[in-house]
């Protein structure tokens, strides 16, 4: 089992985890589950759910699709009525576009920020309230690309400037509530990420679907953990290097980037769709 900072727990406490059927989800939840959280784990792929809920004591699956108004409701109501609270909730459900964004079509692009801002925004609104209540901490999953966009991924990444934008804003609004507001901005991390990219849903021990190359989930779990141990908000950098991304903000090295960017974006975006293309069917 993995540390928490003293003085906190995860113990007994009722976590959400979206996006847990793969993945950095299903590495949080389980990670979360072995160190005595109640995981309520939310996916849309409920076999994935239930093969991790038998494996793992303590996740409890549940089925939804988070880009559905009347499922986000569902998912809140349901842990409350099982529970009687929340205290916590982690965003990590999130899809990925890789490519030009004069390539993809609006359904791409809306179902893009439908789950990776609209779904995170709306979900959070829904269970504040039950986190200022227990005290509890809210932990958006985002990335380093929301430090630096770079092509193939800026839509990608613009969704997730969207997430760190909320992540800023919340803190300082809940700021004498009680809770806490973490985000985790991971790198490249081993997932089905560049085959879900392309729409395609991998199956369970899919034998088609390469992950792409990458760190360990189980960091970013370690991270999700950290955070739910943490007194006072925190961001994470996963792996901590990549906290490095931040200086692509400030404007003499925002603006080097530009012209390397400029120069070599895309051969990069060509390759990354040729690997894309070698990791889906």
């Amino acid at each position: 089992m993995s540390p928490l900072n003293p003085g906190r727990s995860a113990e007994g406490r009722v976590v959400i985890v979206t996006g847990a059927s793969s993945g950095n989800g299903r590495a949080t939840a389980r990670t979360l589950a072995e160190n005595g959280a109640i995981v309520v784990a939310v996916a849309r792929s409920g076999d994935r759910l239930d093969v991790l809920a038998a494996e793992q004591p303590g996740v409890e699956p549940l089925v939804a699709d988070l880009t559905v108004a009347e499922d986000r409701v569902r998912v809140v109501e349901a842990t409350v009525a099982r529970h009687g609270r929340i205290d916590g909730l982690v965003n990590n459900a999130g899809v990925g576009l890789v490519g030009y964004l004069e390539d993809f079509s609006a359904e791409d692009l809306e179902r893009l920020y439908a789950t990776n801002v609209v779904a995170v925004a709306d979900l959070s609104r829904l269970a504040i309230p039950h986190l200022r209540a227990s005290k509890g901490d809210l932990v958006m999953i985002s990335s380093a690309g929301a430090w630096a966009s770079i092509p193939p991924l800026v839509a990608y990444c613009s969704s997730k400037f969207a997430v760190d934008g909320l992540v800023e804003g919340l803190r300082r609004e809940l700021w004498h509530s009680g809770v806490r507001v973490h985000s985790v901005n991971p790198g490249p991390i081993k997932t089905e990420y560049m085959s879900r990219a392309t729409g395609y849903s991998p199956d369970e021990n899919d034998p088609v679907a390469v992950p792409n190359p990458g760190f360990s989930p189980q960091r970013v779990a370690d991270a999700v953990l950290k955070a739910l141990g943490a007194s006072h908000p925190r961001t994470f950098a996963v792996p901590r290097v990549f906290g490095v991304a931040r200086l692509a903000q400030v404007p003499p090295v925002g603006a080097a980037l530009d012209v390397l960017m400029g120069l070599t974006g895309r051969r990069v975006t060509d390759y990354a769709q040729k690997m894309v293309a070698r990791r889906t069917p």
